[in-house]
């Protein structure tokens, strides 16, 4: 328990700290949903996109200027967008080795399974050769 002395210190540290702006906590809470959302079987996932959101949104909590803070907030809002309809996760499968993935449409969730193909040699032969070609070209 804390003394008298500490919880009045504690609540003199609280008031000079400063009041989010409410258009970049909530713009703070969708981009947690969302990567809640995406992760939600991932725990590693999960507690690495919290802590680069935290970190990266603490290091403009100063932002006071209105042209840098709508920036901001522009870009969290793309950032959720990607998240919410860029980012696929696959697991592979331990009998099959195929990869499955859960896509999710307008409509309803879907799941499908991809199996990796091998890529052969005149495969990365022919990869080689029109990589060379365009390097040659420029």
């Amino acid at each position: 328990m804390l003394s008298r002395t500490a919880a009045r210190g504690l609540r003199a540290m609280r008031a000079l700290t400063t009041t989010p702006n409410p258009a970049t906590l909530a713009a703070f809470r969708r981009l947690m949903r969302a990567r809640a959302a995406l992760f939600a079987d991932d725990a590693y996932a999960l507690d690495a996109s919290r802590a680069k959101l935290r970190d990266e949104f603490l290091q403009h909590r100063g932002a006071t200027d209105a042209g840098e803070i709508d920036e901001l907030l522009k870009g969290a809002a793309e950032v959720e967008d990607l998240l919410r309809n860029n980012v696929v996760q696959g697991r592979q499968s331990q009998d099959s080795g195929a990869f499955k993935f859960k896509v999710k449409g307008s409509s309803n969730e879907d799941e499908f399974a991809h199996r990796a193909e091998p890529v052969d040699d005149l495969e990365l032969a022919l990869a080689e050769a029109e990589l060379s070609s365009k390097e040659g070209k420029s």
